[in-house]
């Protein structure tokens, strides 16, 4: 640990910063989740979010059928 810190010691300010930036980058990839590839516990999550109602949704895909029937104004 000694000659490390000594290593250290003996760069310049800035590359130490860019030493000590590198070293939180594999920090950060180190605590990082891996995935295992399954997205249901995701898409549960995410459907738990959601505070629309079925009632709301209806509405929506009411509206939407209706978008086709829009026309721009001229002018």
């Amino acid at each position: 640990m000694n000659d490390l810190m000594q290593t250290f010691n003996q760069l310049s300010e800035y590359q130490q910063k860019q030493l000590l930036a590198y070293a939180d980058g594999l920090l950060l990839q180190q605590k990082a989740k891996k995935g295992d590839g399954d997205l249901s516990k995701w898409k549960e999550n995410i459907l738990n979010v959601s505070t629309w109602s079925e009632n709301d949704i209806a509405t929506f895909e009411e509206n939407i059928k209706g978008m086709d029937n829009w026309k721009a104004p001229q002018w």
